[in-house]
């Protein structure tokens, strides 16, 4: 009898660590996160799709540049194009653009340099144009700036957004808050350091020039490109660490 108890414990103990590595397993699945910019008609978009390892949409997000919020997508058929479907009933039908490399192989992910098709609900129908932005793997369930900062994702984008529209609007004393001091200013192959919010409203007109305020306008503060701990925003024009902005480029 002390036998078959033990037995029992056992098999409920492997049956345990079994559904624990299957849920270390499940929690650790690799996904390919692709992110693209473009437009639905005349409205500036951002979309990022999850690719799994058959090269298959499994999930993903856009968002309307002027409102930043994220609409999921799920996707439909999948082949030479991709339907994407949203909650409120708009849907996106897509191919890939290629550059010419692709010599003839058939056009996914990993050889083209975007979309473009249409999104469609009921009678509306509006062209779509996207550029493939950038391209990294991570755990499915990973958080977007875990490379950056420990807080949530929500919170980091917060400081960049408030940044971002600061520098719009030419609020020196907002903007200060979210600088992670010394700002470092590059321009021309040359760097400075600005140390203090004084200095930063002091030497505004010569940081933020109407090139650089043009080049904050183009980037989208949403899904940023993530290097070396820091977050990108646009083409490189802003630079944030866990803090707030680090470094800014001045074209």
């Amino acid at each position: 009898m002390n036998q078959n108890r033990g037995s029992g414990a056992a098999h409920a103990f492997a049956a345990l660590m079994l559904i624990l590595a299957v849920g270390i397993v499940h929690a650790q699945t690799m996904v390919n996160r692709v992110s693209f910019t473009g437009t639905v008609g005349q409205s500036r978009i951002g979309m990022t799709l999850l690719i799994n390892t058959a090269g298959s949409v499994v999930g993903g997000h856009y968002f309307y540049a002027k409102y930043l919020k994220d609409i999921p997508l799920k996707a439909g058929t999948q082949g030479s194009g991709i339907i994407l479907f949203e909650p409120e009933g708009g849907q996106f039908a897509l191919r890939f653009k290629g550059n010419g490399s692709e010599a003839g192989k058939p056009l996914n992910f990993e050889n083209s340099v975007g979309m473009e098709g249409r999104w469609m609900k009921n009678d509306s129908s509006y062209p779509v144009s996207l550029q493939m932005e950038q391209s990294s793997q991570a755990p499915t369930n990973a958080r977007w700036y875990q490379d950056v900062t420990s807080e949530s994702d929500a919170a980091f984008e917060a400081r960049v957004q408030n940044f971002y529209k600061a520098v719009l609007v030419g609020d020196r004393a907002a903007a200060a808050r979210y600088v992670d001091f010394p700002l470092r200013i590059n321009r021309n192959g040359k760097s400075r350091m600005v140390n203090t919010a004084a200095l930063l409203s002091a030497q505004w007109n010569q940081i933020f020039t109407p090139a650089c305020v043009d080049a904050f306008k183009a980037g989208i503060p949403h899904d940023l490109f993530v290097r070396n701990g820091q977050a990108m925003l646009g083409d490189g024009v802003a630079w944030f660490g866990p803090k707030g902005a680090q470094a800014i480029n001045i074209p």
